[in-house]
């Protein structure tokens, strides 16, 4: 890893200086690797593939967690490969496994990090967002993160046909991409609702959903599969598309033990 600045070996002594001060001026990819494990060997030459196709919009900070075992525990990493993102001088987000390069570049572009160091930014009103996106595309529309970035924003505006039609267009880099999938759910709950009639249960509780009551909806849904928990129940399909909306991992664990109580 000699011979560039953008993929650095770190230890517990320079930490701080290398990634947490350093995040303050440039993003800095952790990754958490070991020498004897397969994943972290397919993964290590994508990240440092991308850190020099970058350019100085990031650098990768190689962590060998058998030698800093200090390091490891401080950041919780319970499995490997892990890889941590830091900007301003914290850690943002992370991500665990070994991602193909089109998931990477999605992570990456989702926290404002692309070639060059520069910082891209949208509004976080859906339907501005929307014609930003539009925009950026006209430029480049090979940018998958773009692509992604436009779908999962009309699912948010509102505009579920060509949400639809641009989630289900999604390159296979970032198809699966969990924003995707919270997307797609997202409008599987609004069809389902306005497929049910008024003062329906399963309508009730997928509109509280959307209005931002969760729990509430969910307890409302929870009743209505009590009523009718077969399989072809439109209760636990609906339940179903709120869990995959939900990226709350203790909501979607919780949720799921409830349904089990109900269903056996």
């Amino acid at each position: 890893m000699e011979g560039t600045t953008h993929v650095i070996d770190v230890t517990t002594a320079d930490f701080t200086k290398a990634v947490v001060d350093a995040s303050l001026d440039t993003p800095v990819l952790v990754d958490f690797w070991a020498t004897w494990c397969g994943p972290c060997r397919a993964l290590g030459p994508v990240l440092e593939k991308l850190a020099n196709a970058y350019a100085g919009g990031f650098v990768l900070a190689k962590v060998d967690t058998d030698r800093e075992q200090a390091l490891a525990m401080q950041f919780q990493i319970r499995s490997i490969p892990t890889v941590m993102l830091f900007k301003g001088g914290k850690a943002v987000a992370s991500f665990p496994g070994a991602l193909p390069e089109g998931q990477i570049r999605s992570f990456l572009a989702q926290h404002g990090v692309i070639r060059g160091g520069k910082t891209e930014t949208w509004s976080d009103d859906a339907a501005t967002r929307v014609t930003e996106l539009r925009a950026a595309l006209a430029q480049d529309a090979t940018r998958t993160d773009l692509q992604l970035g436009l779908a999962v924003a009309l699912a948010e505006a509102g505009a579920d046909a060509e949400a639809r039609h641009a989630l289900e267009a999604l390159p296979a880099a970032v198809y699966g991409d969990p924003s995707a999938v919270r997307a797609r759910a997202r409008l599987e709950l609004r069809a389902l609702a306005a497929s049910r009639p008024e003062g329906d249960l399963v309508r009730d509780g997928l509109e509280r959903v959307a209005a931002g009551e969760v729990s509430a909806g969910v307890d409302v849904l929870l009743e209505a599969l009590r009523e009718d928990h077969s399989d072809a129940s439109p209760a636990r399909t609906a339940l179903v598309a709120v869990l995959q909306g939900s990226a709350d991992e203790e909501f979607v664990r919780d949720t799921r033990r409830r349904m089990a109580r109900v269903l056996f």
